[in-house]
């Protein structure tokens, strides 16, 4: 990254990729995207304890495959836990069959419809979503193509087919993988544009 860049942190729980990106690079701008409020509420605490609430903007909602109204399902009320899951339906078991305790209604946003009306284009995303980055990458094909784009920090699906689609689609925007987990069942994998 460049001091000039802006970083897209989507998933970012508690925000351990956001405050090391706004730390290392002061001049960069930072963009996180989380819908759970108790993790929201620890990543506010951080930014404010690391004094970074000038440089980190915050949207408490989720990114889909869909803008308007959905639905958060929770697997873990503690803070910080993750493996929560986005749809417009009702679930009982989240992407990872653990059972929902809790459904709430948030907001959801495609990311080309929040660039739209953002007017950002981000040089770096990183998705984290505990299975929906396929609904995410679907809704994020101008984004994804932008030239200004230069690496993606994903955590793939666990599913096969699920990640082979989300490979698919990013090799079909130009994107290459530049490197991939060797072990881990949901391979983190960082791709970038041809020209980086």
């Amino acid at each position: 990254m460049r001091d000039d860049d802006t970083f897209f942190d989507i998933g970012v729980n508690i925000g351990v990729y956001t405050i090391y990106a706004a730390l290392r690079h002061p001049g960069a701008r930072v963009v996180a995207f989380e819908p759970e409020y108790s993790n929201l509420h620890l990543l506010r605490d951080n930014i404010i304890e690391n004094d970074l609430q000038d440089r980190v903007e915050v949207y408490s909602v989720a990114l889909s495959n869909h803008t308007g109204l959905s639905h958060l399902h929770i697997q873990d009320f503690a803070p910080g836990s993750a493996l929560h899951s986005e749809s417009k339906d009702m679930l009982s078991v989240t992407r990872y069959h653990q059972k929902v305790i809790w459904s709430e209604g948030i907001s959801s946003f495609t990311l080309d419809t929040f660039c739209d009306q953002t007017g950002l284009t981000p040089d770096y995303i990183k998705i984290d979503v505990d299975g929906t980055e396929p609904e995410v990458l679907q809704s994020a094909m101008r984004t994804l193509s932008s030239p200004k784009l230069r690496s993606l920090i994903i955590e793939l699906p666990a599913d096969r087919a699920a990640r082979t689609s989300c490979e698919n689609l990013l090799n079909s925007l130009g994107l290459r993988c530049a490197w991939r987990h060797p072990i881990s069942e949901n391979p983190n994998s960082v791709w970038q544009s041809h020209s980086a």
